[in-house]
């Protein structure tokens, strides 16, 4: 019994301090930094987030789901980096989940995966 609770112990510790992270990158050639990021702002826009921090010169865009998913304290956070190359402009999305050491349900992933399909489609519209 005293050998499974000190490994009990120390993940029960980790969970307290541990966010989920769900990342994907996507690259686009032949765009530009402005049609990219535009299109990012849309997409954000288009599954629901609010954006509460952007910086154009960094490319960073800052945003928060106002719903309560998986049952966790904290609303999911997204964070968004158009990064401009010379051949292409990339596009990092991470979806971080304060106080939950596992993707529950997959709800990061999905995230992820909604912004992305959101991006794309309102970067074939342009």
């Amino acid at each position: 019994m005293k050998k499974l609770l000190l490994p009990l112990l120390i993940l029960a510790c980790m969970s307290c301090a541990i966010q989920t992270v769900k990342t994907k990158t996507s690259y686009w050639q032949n765009r530009t930094f402005d049609e990219v990021w535009e299109a990012s702002i849309e997409a954000v826009n288009d599954i629901e987030f609010t954006i509460d921090s952007i910086d154009r010169e960094t490319g960073f865009i800052g945003a928060e789901s106002g719903r309560y998913v998986g049952g966790g304290d904290a609303p999911p956070r997204l964070s968004i980096m158009v990064r401009e190359f010379d051949d292409s402009v990339s596009v990092d999305c991470k979806v971080l989940q304060k106080e939950q050491l596992v993707d529950i349900f997959g709800i990061g992933k999905k995230i992820v995966r909604e912004f992305m399909i959101a991006l794309n489609q309102n970067l074939s519209w342009n």
